[in-house]
């Protein structure tokens, strides 16, 4: 792998500049998440007492994760959408309503004044 050192001035960096590992060390680590996630599932782990880290191998263990996931955030997205579309009205209709009763007051002390 490759160490960049970086000095902290006002020049932009991209974001290919921050990479501190090579196009090599990202396809071995894909590969090791594979084997660490086949481990897991045959249960290869628990004989030997390492500790098992489970952070990020879960659509791999389990492959209905991700789908399920998707699943969850779209319908969280729906509900989130149909409140803020339900403030919204409500925002609506009460300006309206507003409106209404600042006319009505309007007319009626204009109706009282003239009358």
């Amino acid at each position: 792998s490759q160490t960049r050192i970086m000095t902290y001035d006002a020049e932009v960096y991209s974001r290919r500049n921050l990479v501190w590992y090579e196009a090599a060390d990202l396809r071995q680590f894909k590969q090791n998440r594979m084997v660490d996630a086949s481990r897991i599932k045959n249960k290869e782990y628990s004989e030997n007492g390492e500790k098992i880290c489970w952070w990020g191998l879960e659509r791999f263990i389990v492959p209905s994760v991700r789908s399920k996931t998707m699943r969850a955030r779209e319908q969280v997205k729906q509900v989130v959408l149909c409140k803020q579309e339900k403030a919204c009205q409500d925002r609506q209709l009460k300006k309206s309503s507003d409106w209404a009763a600042e006319s009505a007051q309007a007319r009626a002390a204009y109706y009282s004044s003239h009358l």
